[in-house]
C-alpha cells in the first residue's frame, strides 16, 4: 500500500518545509498508522545511538527548514556544491528523526522532490542498503564523507525532458 502511495504522489511544492514533510509522510503511512504525518512525541534509539527528542516548539526541524529556505531550496547550485549541501541537509533531518516510523522513505521522496526542483535527479537504484545505513550513521556523528560519496553517484543533473 505505501509502494503505491508513494507512486501516486504529485511532485510537491518548490518551496517546502516540515508541514510538507508531514504531508508527504501522512500520504505514505496513512493506512497503516493513526499518527500518521504527525511529529513524533516520543524518544526513540536506533541500536545504541540515542535519536534526540523533538522540542515541543519543534525547534529543531523549524530551524533546519529555514536554513533550506535561506538557501533557497538549493536552487542554482552547481552540482559539487548542490551534494555537499544535499548532504548535509540529508544528515541533519536525519537525525532529527521526525517520524516514529517511516523516516526514510519520507525522506527520499522530501529530496528528490526538491532536488528536481533544483534541476537534478536522484537515483538510488544502486545503493547498497548497509552502505546507506553506515553513512547515515557517520554522518550523525559529523562525518559527511561517506554520505557524500553516495550522492555523488545518486545525483545527476536533469535534463529538459524529464
Amino acid at each position: 500500500m505505501t509502494a503505491l502511495r508513494a507512486a501516486t504522489l504529485p511532485l510537491g511544492p518548490r518551496v517546502r518545509g516540515l508541514p510538507y514533510l508531514c504531508a508527504i509522510h501522512h500520504q505514505l503511512y496513512q493506512d497503516l498508522f493513526d499518527w500518521a504525518g504527525r511529529l513524533r512525541e516520543v524518544n526513540l534509539y536506533l541500536g545504541r545511538y540515542a535519536i534526540l527528542p523533538l522540542c515541543p516548539d519543534r525547534g529543531g526541524g523549524n530551524a533546519l527548514m529555514q536554513a533550506l529556505e535561506q538557501e533557497d531550496y538549493l536552487s542554482g547550485l552547481p552540482r559539487d556544491t548542490f551534494i555537499e549541501r544535499l548532504s548535509w541537509f540529508y544528515g541533519e533531518i536525519n537525525v532529527l528523526h521526525p517520524f516514529r516510523l517511516g523516516n526514510g522513505l519520507t525522506q527520499r521522496i522530501f529530496f528528490e522532490q526538491l532536488a528536481i526542483h533544483a534541476g537534478y535527479l536522484l537515483n538510488w537504484r544502486d545503493v547498497d542498503p548497509a552502505g546507506w545505513s553506515a553513512a547515515c550513521q557517520q554522518s550523525a556523528m559529523g562525518d559527511l564523507a561517506p554520505l557524500v560519496a553516495i550522492f555523488r553517484k545518486v545525483v545527476s543533473e536533469a535534463r529538459e525532458s524529464e
